[in-house]
């Protein structure tokens, strides 16, 4: 039970408005004496919250017990439980291995939640306010943090309803009154970096920008505002969008939610490394802080190394199983290429690439790779008794209608689609020209001849393979559709709808599919480019069309 001697509390509106929604309801307050954590519990009590008062002696000064007792008769006055427990902290940091600022912190909220969950609290409240907001965005841009966001204020159950009060108008609150609080004479010792923030550097810093913690704590605002709309983009991020072509402060978050999710910690400066050759489509190897190996080859991030197959068939005779040698060549139908380019052009990590399993012949000619798809020499699936790939034959049927399509003069670009069972539904090639319409591209007119040929509109069980990224019009339809699966070849840097310009996919359209890009890619570009070059110069350009129509590489 209260004091009833105790005076009426006024409580100003700036700091009695945040606290209105706890009106009622169980917090646990957390309360070391301070004039902040004082003045907070002062005015819960008076905002009529259900307040259970949080107590930690970290043990770090003699004095901390007389802080433990202060505050519970506090409590006592005010007629509200008090829970107070004390922590060796420093032999706990020397236990973990942190340093002793970062280890209060830690059992400061693990003995804070705990205290929550015993007592059915709906918040942990923290006096935190505009000067301790102020001083951790210094800290953060001391460290060299990659975002300046400073103190949330809600992070789970800890809430810091007074992030934009001052720390005047707390003490102005407690003289009006006449309210005593603890001084902790660690909030004066320059061995703390937040204590040297307060006492030497802040005092310079004002002197000449009177406004400073009002400015910092506005920055901390902003930056979270900018962080979250950054990371939602991140998060939306599909893994067909080429890399090179995602904002460097997109790819950042995407790389530090990857990280985090894996379970590793990263330095701003290897965040930095890795961000820079993914959107470069360098290679580069680092080793994070405790010891695990990453990898960036090909636009695309490995976090542990890669899982690589076994043949599934009856190895014909003469072939044999090892691993890559220096010098390995293997025979495509575009030509026969090193082995190690090849590995380099499938995005393999350089430290994985001597696991590789591989089939040769009898000549040491590389026959099969046990990469997922797997790699066929020209020919060796024959041998092998096994069937063709699906989606290379269909990308060469939607390259012949592309050939077509140039012939024709109309931009180059020819899709299928595949049934349920693999079989041709649909056949299309650009025919803009053709027909004086400029939607009749090769997309629409495979997606109407397999809804024909099928007798649905609805093709979710179907592919449909394209010689070109789609443009968000052909993309539109093949979802209006209910395509479970889109294949493309080249790039489309002026209209492309999957990551060319932009990815459509990243929003939510009711539908889901699949995206595989990049088959067969070489040949459909080499088509584009020969086309577009003869059109351009028909002297100079015909020559590079014969070479177009004629390549049949394995891309």
């Amino acid at each position: 039970m209260s004091n009833p001697s105790r005076p009426t509390v006024r409580v100003p509106t700036a700091l009695a408005r945040p606290l209105d929604v706890y009106r009622g309801q169980t917090v646990v307050a957390a309360v070391s004496g301070g004039a902040d954590s004082v003045a907070l519990l002062l005015a819960l009590h008076a905002a009529r919250a259900r307040v259970v008062v949080a107590h930690l002696d970290h043990a770090l000064r003699p004095g901390s017990g007389a802080d433990a007792a202060w505050v519970a008769a506090l409590a006592a006055d005010l007629g509200v439980p008090a829970v107070l427990e004390r922590v060796e902290v420093a032999a706990v940091a020397t236990r973990r291995g942190w340093n002793l600022e970062d280890a209060a912190r830690r059992v400061r909220y693990d003995v804070l939640s705990r205290m929550a969950r015993a007592h059915g609290g709906v918040a942990i409240l923290t006096a935190h306010t505009r000067r301790d907001q102020a001083e951790t965005v210094l800290i953060q841009l001391l460290r060299g943090e990659a975002v300046l966001t400073g103190m949330p204020a809600r992070r789970g159950s800890v809430h810091r309803p007074w992030l934009d009060v001052g720390r005047a108008d707390l003490e102005a609150f407690l003289h009006a009154n006449a309210q005593s609080w603890r001084e902790d004479d660690s909030n004066a010792d320059p061995a703390y970096t937040r204590a040297w923030l307060r006492t030497q550097v802040m005092p310079i810093l004002t002197a000449r920008y009177p406004g400073l913690e009002v400015v910092l704590s506005r920055l901390a605002r902003y930056q979270t505002q900018d962080d979250a709309a950054l990371t939602a983009h991140a998060t939306a991020l599909n893994p067909h969008v080429p890399r090179d072509r995602v904002p460097l402060a997109v790819l950042r978050r995407r790389v530090r939610q990857e990280l985090r999710s894996a379970g590793l910690d990263v330095h701003a400066g290897h965040l930095d490394t890795l961000v820079d050759a993914l959107h470069a489509g360098s290679t580069t190897h680092l080793t994070l802080p405790g010891g695990r190996d990453v990898t960036v080859t090909g636009g695309d991030l490995h976090l542990k190394p890669s899982v690589f197959d076994s043949p599934a068939f009856a190895v014909p005779d003469g072939w044999t199983l090892r691993t890559p040698e220096s010098g390995d060549q293997i025979g495509l139908p575009a030509g026969t290429r090193l082995l190690s380019d090849v590995l380099t052009d499938r995005k393999v990590p350089r430290a994985d690439r001597s696991l590789v399993p591989v089939l040769v012949d009898g000549a040491g000619q590389v026959q099969w790779t046990g990469l997922t798809p797997a790699v066929w020499a020209a020919g060796a699936r024959e041998v092998a008794g096994q069937p063709a790939d699906p989606l290379h034959a269909a990308m060469g049927e939607a390259l012949t209608l592309a050939r077509d399509a140039a012939a024709a003069q109309e931009v180059p670009v020819g899709a299928v689609v595949l049934g349920p069972d693999g079989a041709v539904v649909g056949r299309g090639r650009n025919r803009s020209r053709e027909h004086g319409d400029m939607t009749r591209h090769a997309e629409l007119d495979a997606l109407r001849e397999a809804a024909a040929t099928l007798g649905t509109p609805y093709l979710t069980a179907c592919t449909l393979v394209v010689t070109l990224e789609p443009c968000p019009m052909c993309l539109g339809a093949a979802m209006e559709a209910r395509i479970g699966h889109i294949v493309y070849g080249a790039a489309n840097p002026k209209a492309g709808a999957l990551g060319g310009v932009t990815d459509v996919l990243a929003h939510h359209w009711g539908t889901r599919l699949t995206v595989t890009p990049g088959v067969r890619a070489r040949e459909a570009a080499r088509l584009l480019r020969g086309t577009f070059a003869a059109l351009r110069n028909p002297r100079t350009g015909a020559a590079r069309q014969e070479l177009a129509e004629g390549d049949e590489g394995s891309g």
